[in-house]
């Protein structure tokens, strides 16, 4: 027979961690407020002013990574895709290591916290919704919470626990990754008004397209994540705070993603060496028709931010065409090695593969689109 103290002591614990978990979820939310209003006191344009929710954990994840890998040997070892430094990559693996884990679970207890506290009726009047209503809720959340391919995986899993609906989580998924606001910023600058309205027009029916094209691609987790839900609700039921409850589906959703979420980010570190080959192939490509197919090739893998991607290709700007960098920018954005490894977790390898050629056909479509457009930009 189980002690009736270790259970007690058991019982505190995890209280103790459910309202550490609640708290970490405050300080973020807090944190995103106080970048918001340092931003606009300081006289930043609005386009500068947004909020990095995720950006006390990426901090963080530097932190460790930086302080766990000072003795890895500064040195580059040959590979067919360039040089790959090995204390850079060790670094950038510990930190995708802290990073990817956190917010994965402080997302789902956040959404399941939310599911839980509102009710699923309030829920399913917004983001629960299947409707177009649903659909553009979850591409406006995507475009205010621009993330790279590798995190969003993440956030759609919490999405989905908290209770999206499949149509509304699908439109996220595509929404964050590509219609985020350096992308915007990026074509309004070197393609003026038109460039970046038709950026964003393009960008929020791609949103709406992946939405009601999600049983076709196979994007539906809810099965999944479900399951592992049902999982703790024996569990659930022998504790009256919401908070706990809370903490106990995230934690076993937490424990089923795990391992592919530490493989990701292993892929991540990796991947992040070899960034500077889409601008190689696009110094190759130049004004060739077909540059938009190549860019989407080479960057489809990697895993960068648009933030990253940005600065770099706007080095060469007059050498290749509006629209190849774009393909360029959102391939190296919208998907990923890392996110195909999450993806096949919580969908199937199937599946996984089937958005991965969707994102590939609406990044060379795009690119294609623009240098049509705006040939002489």
């Amino acid at each position: 027979m189980v002690n009736r103290t270790t259970l007690s002591d058991s019982a505190a614990r995890r209280r103790y961690l459910a309202y550490a978990a609640l708290a970490m979820v405050v300080f973020m939310l807090a944190h995103a407020v106080g970048q918001l209003a340092e931003a606009l006191l300081s006289g930043k344009p609005w386009n500068q002013a947004l909020p990095v929710i995720e950006k006390p954990v990426a901090d963080l994840g530097k932190l460790v990574g930086t302080a766990l890998t000072g003795w890895v040997p500064d040195v580059s070892l040959p590979t067919p895709l360039g040089p790959l430094a090995v204390r850079y990559t060790a670094a950038y693996t510990v930190y995708e290591w802290v990073k990817l884990p956190i917010l994965l679970f402080l997302t789902t207890f956040g959404m399941t916290l939310l599911r839980l506290k509102a009710g699923v009726r309030r829920i399913e009047k917004t983001l629960g919704r299947d409707d177009l209503f649903g659909v553009l809720g979850g591409t406006a959340l995507g475009m205010f919470t621009p993330v790279c391919s590798c995190t969003v995986t993440n956030l759609y899993a919490g999405l989905v626990a908290g209770g999206a609906s499949r149509r509304a989580s699908a439109a996220f998924l595509f929404a964050s990754p590509a219609l985020n606001e350096f992308a915007i910023i990026f074509m309004f600058i070197f393609g003026g008004l038109w460039g970046g309205v038709v950026y964003v027009v393009a960008g929020v029916l791609a949103s709406i397209a992946t939405a009601y094209l999600s049983p076709l691609l196979g994007l539906n987790p809810q099965h999944f994540i479900a399951s592992k839900q049902n999982a703790c609700s024996h569990q659930a039921a022998f504790t009256n705070s919401i908070i706990e409850r809370a903490f106990e589906e995230a934690s076993v959703l937490f424990k089923r993603l795990f391992v592919p979420v530490l493989i990701s980010g292993a892929l991540a570190g990796l991947l992040v060496n070899f960034n500077l080959t889409v601008v190689q192939v696009l110094q190759r490509a130049q004004f060739q028709w077909w540059g938009p197919i190549v860019a989407t090739l080479a960057g489809l893998p990697l895993d960068v931010n648009a933030a990253a991607t940005a600065p770099i290709l706007a080095a060469v700007r007059n050498f290749v065409p509006l629209g190849t960098l774009v393909s360029a920018m959102m391939a190296t954005t919208v998907s990923s090695i890392p996110e195909v490894t999450m993806l096949s977790r919580l969908l199937s390898r199937r599946s996984a593969l089937k958005v991965v050629a969707w994102y590939a056909a609406y990044t060379m479509a795009i690119g294609l689109l623009i240098n049509t457009l705006f040939a002489g930009v």
